[in-house]
């Protein structure tokens, strides 16, 4: 849902009088950046430049942005250089659509001079003092590569303004319509990431790619063998159509990929067609397509540019957001990799349709894992996810693309929360690994016949039934997650050796001091972490969700994901 419009370009362009023209057809309140900094200091721009500086400025301007990205239902219009913060790009890209106003250098320097002839004390431009065009061009050359990453360019030469604030609101609405502005968006090491979750959206993955880099030439598409048999044409026709000369390989089907010799392989590739840093790298698939592409861009050439296409429950709402990739290690899982935010995640609920019930049951584990932690993870006291998992059965939610579509934005918004305040897994994140230290050990025990969200099921229940034996959580909590995960058929144990699953846990790479780390439930949506959890209380847990009379599941092929 779009909620704000943001108006970017030079000065000149029309954002201060135009906004006003939107606000009123949409009956949506008008904000003006500059006037917010100027209100705060007492002082036209200027002169702020004067006494404190251009970096003061850009502080304040910075706020000023964040402030009217609170509000809901407004047009923003903002001074020409905000663009050059990358941390402003974070509100920017925030369920707003960003319109760029354009204009011939000559047209602005004539608005510029006719402003100035209007106002009895004319506004001075710090930036754009001495030669007027020159520095005009001068500007336009270094933000030009930023302005052209809009939703929505509008040339304003020759048409009156209300004109153009026609023209912006029908933009905008059939950016709504199809779902075509970011819902969230990240800043991390390796730069932005802009998430979307749209029904349709594979279809306009060459067009997002293209708007977010307006200059790039190729597109290397990766996928396994039975996702590009789907969608793989899709991508690639839409690729093609924005101009990308595409290059395309698949690997094998399932976790046995996920290894340094498939990244090997896919460097091979990647090096032998001459790949450039400004080419970008699109993971077609699921969380094993996501991992070893994902990994492979952040290493090749130092990193290059990384969208993330999710066609898969588990990956659109865990494995593409947050920037982890990597393989397995014969002594573990995940042991080997990186920290690299995708640049782009474009989800499309669409393609779970073609997605094995057994694949879609995986997904789920995920689910109500950041159910569990929500409260936790966002800093809220209701849980959301738990009430909206309250709503309808486990099947239902297959039946209704919105709902799902509503669903998977909920997991997304919750691992995004932490991703932001702990991007490399140095506290807060650690919450995300609720069920997975237990869950990975079986996982590897299993020689990865198990898939990823069966084995975390049973690694949740360990830890629900965990914390309610150390008295952390009260008795209900344990049947109200064990309820959620019964809904999909996920298992309530596996038949392994439990000697092999302990062992297993000595290689856990959340481990300090020698000691495992434990996210332990409190309460719905609430959990802690713990690393005084006695090693007799995990066997004794461990030993009963991994009897060879409880129900069991015996390890099925892994399969691919779609």
């Amino acid at each position: 849902m779009i909620k704000r419009i943001a108006l970017i370009g030079l000065s000149g362009s029309g954002k201060s009088s135009i906004a006003p023209l939107v606000a009123d057809l949409l009956g949506w309140r008008v904000v003006d950046t500059d006037r917010l900094v100027e209100e705060r200091f007492g002082l036209p721009i200027a002169e702020i430049f004067a006494r404190y500086g251009e970096s003061v400025f850009r502080a304040a301007e910075r706020e000023a942005l964040l402030q009217a990205s609170l509000a809901e239902h407004v047009v923003i219009a903002t001074g020409g250089g905000i663009v050059l913060d990358d941390r402003n790009w974070i509100p920017l890209r925030t369920e707003t659509a960003l319109v760029h106003l354009r204009a011939r250098i000559e047209t602005l320097v004539d608005r510029l001079h006719r402003q100035s002839e209007r106002e009895l004390q004319p506004t001075v431009r710090p930036l754009l003092a001495g030669d007027t065009a020159a520095k005009l061009q001068e500007l336009w050359q270094r933000r030009r590569a930023l302005y052209e990453q809009a939703d929505v360019v509008i040339d304003t030469d020759d048409e009156a303004p209300e004109e153009i604030a026609q023209r912006i609101v029908e933009a905008v609405r059939e950016l709504e319509d199809r779902g075509s502005v970011p819902f969230r968006a990240l800043l991390g090491a390796a730069g932005r990431s802009e998430l979307y979750v749209a029904s349709g959206i594979l279809t306009r993955i060459g067009e997002l790619v293209r708007r977010r880099w307006p200059k790039a030439r190729r597109a290397f598409l990766v996928s396994d063998e039975q996702v590009a048999r789907y969608w793989g044409a899709s991508a690639r026709t839409s690729l093609t159509a924005a101009d990308f000369d595409v290059v395309a390989t698949a690997i094998p089907p399932g976790e046995h990929s996920k290894s340094l010799v498939t990244v090997a392989s896919l460097l091979d590739w990647m090096l032998a067609a001459g790949i450039e840093r400004s080419d970008v790298v699109v993971a077609l698939g699921g969380g094993v397509v996501g991992d070893v592409a994902g990994f492979a861009a952040s290493i090749v050439l130092r990193g290059v540019a990384l969208v993330q296409v999710p066609t898969s429950l588990l990956a659109m709402v865990d494995a593409s957001v947050g920037g982890k990739t990597g393989v397995d290690h014969p002594l573990g899982k995940n042991l080997i990799g990186s920290f690299y935010q995708p640049h782009l995640v474009l989800a499309d609920p669409v393609v779970l349709a073609t997605l094995p019930a057994e694949e879609r049951r995986s997904g789920w584990a995920e689910v109500v894992k950041h159910a569990m932690i929500e409260c936790t993870a966002t800093e809220t006291k209701e849980p959301r996810l738990l009430n909206m998992l309250a709503e309808r059965p486990y099947d239902a939610w297959w039946q209704d693309a919105d709902s799902l579509a509503r669903l998977i934005r909920q997991n997304i918004q919750i691992k995004a929360s932490v991703v932001a305040r702990d991007e490399r897994e140095s506290g807060l994140r650690r919450i995300l690994n609720y069920g997975h230290t237990l869950g990975h050990a079986i996982e590897a025990t299993s020689g990865y016949r198990l898939r990823h969200g069966e084995a975390i099921a049973v690694g949740m229940r360990a830890v629900a039934r965990i914390a309610h034996r150390l008295d952390s959580c009260r008795a209900d909590l344990v049947p109200l997650q064990d309820e959620l995960l019964d809904q999909a058929g996920l298992p309530r144990a596996v038949d392994l050796p439990l000697a092999d699953v302990l062992e297993r846990l000595r290689y856990d790479k959340k481990a300090e001091g020698g000691r495992l780390t434990w996210i332990l439930p409190l309460a719905p949506g609430h959990v802690e972490v713990r690393r005084d959890v006695p090693m007799s209380v995990i066997e004794d847990i461990c030993r009963a969700l991994l009897r060879t009379e409880s129900r069991i599941v015996s390890g099925r092929g892994a399969g691919g994901d779609r």
